[in-house]
């Protein structure tokens, strides 16, 4: 096989992942979305380094298998699935000060758990996808991250800029293309963010 089809190979691999992180970071399940993410990344390497392998020394692959084709068909009923299971009415937002309290249900606990992330990591992901989205550019959650908190300091970590997007696309903020990515069409964003900010019910969580 040659170094070109193993990169084939493995860039089909790195986007049914990416495929999985779309699904995840929909589903709330944050801390899969970032092992996820950390997978499609190295994914991305080896598929550099097989393009760039001489042939003779490529070990030889079966991407292209019956097994390996069936994979896309059972995933329409796995999302279906996942439609008709989540509990209505989540998730819900919340803020208490200056925190954003985000509460959700968890199909595996059949409870409610909640993710929090403070109001400036809220302003750092709208000024992210402020100027991702610029002349209605859509761009990716690998895009996205990482999310810089006000003056250059320290990465926002990665679930709680997950909350944030949530949020933004709750609002109208942000708006989610299916696997395709997100667009930003909101001509205000930070009147929004403001104004919807001060709207939030006052969380007791």
């Amino acid at each position: 096989m040659t170094g070109e089809r193993a990169s084939n190979a493995i860039r089909q691999a790195e986007q049914e992942i990416r495929e999985q992180i779309a699904e995840a970071a929909t589903a709330g399940t944050y801390q899969l979305v970032e092992r996820l993410s950390s997978i499609a990344r190295r994914l991305s390497d080896m598929a550099e380094e097989a393009a760039a392998t001489p042939a003779t020394n490529m070990p030889p692959l079966q991407a292209t298998s019956p097994g390996t084709r069936k994979t896309p068909t059972s995933k329409p009923a796995s999302r279906a699935g996942r439609r008709t299971s989540r509990k209505e009415g989540y998730p819900r937002f919340e803020r208490t000060r200056d925190v954003l309290v985000k509460i959700g249900w968890s199909r595996k606990g059949r409870s409610e758990y909640i993710h929090k992330a403070p109001k400036a990591g809220v302003d750092a992901v709208a000024r992210r996808v402020m100027n991702l989205g610029k002349g209605g550019r859509m761009f990716t959650t690998e895009d996205l991250l990482p999310v810089k908190v006000s003056g250059g300091g320290d990465d926002l970590p990665g679930y709680q800029a997950y909350v944030c997007l949530a949020w933004l696309r709750t609002i109208g903020v942000v708006e989610q293309h299916g696997r395709e990515g997100y667009s930003v069409p909101c001509d205000d964003v930070v009147g929004t963010v403001n104004g919807s900010w001060e709207a939030l019910p006052t969380s007791r969580r």
